[in-house]
């Protein structure tokens, strides 16, 4: 997805975006098996950047790589 493609208006980029309004800790599973939980900083056309618990950096997620994000809490 491009940054043309980046529509805040689609229902799935209103609901991360939600989650990350409430601070939601989030279950995201990637193409190569693993899990990765925490919580969303911030969304782009390309990348999720997930922090996770006693972390200060954010792990920077390529949307390509995802195969669902669900909320845990």
């Amino acid at each position: 997805m491009d940054a043309a493609g980046f529509d805040p208006s689609l229902p799935g980029i209103r609901l991360i975006q939600s989650w990350m309004r409430e601070q939601r800790v989030l279950s995201i599973e990637l193409v190569d098996g693993r899990r990765l939980d925490g919580r969303l900083d911030w969304q782009d056309p390309q990348y999720l950047a997930l922090r996770r618990d006693g972390s200060t950096d954010p792990i920077l997620i390529a949307r390509h790589a995802v195969i669902t994000i669900r909320p845990l809490i």
